[in-house]
């Protein structure tokens, strides 16, 4: 499942466990494209990584914090970690899985 949440969820969100970060928008054509992709991947690896959605609408100094220049993009963390490299505008399932193994 694909969770929606704020910047102080994220900082707790991430610090146990794999998951994968998405920060996008609603208005986004390429954040909504890959959302069935994201939304596949989250049923696939359910209970071993965890997916969410950040709104940059809503949290645009997180987006700044974290140097994101361009939507959508994935961000892998284990363990409150940073892993993998970020994925900026993905446009297939197996480039996103890749970053999603990366955090296992």
């Amino acid at each position: 499942m694909l969770h929606h949440i704020n910047t102080q969820q994220y900082l707790e969100n991430i610090k146990n466990g794999s998951s994968v970060v998405i920060l996008g928008a609603s208005w986004c054509p390429d954040c909504r494209r890959i959302e069935p992709i994201l939304d596949v991947l989250a049923k696939e690896y359910e209970g071993k990584v965890e997916f969410y959605h950040i709104p940059i609408d809503s949290e645009g100094a997180l987006k700044d914090t974290l140097g994101v220049r361009a939507i959508p993009t994935l961000i892998g963390y284990k363990n409150g970690e940073e892993v993998g490299e970020r994925l900026i505008e993905p446009d297939s399932k197996p480039v996103i899985e890749t970053l999603v193994k990366q955090t296992l």
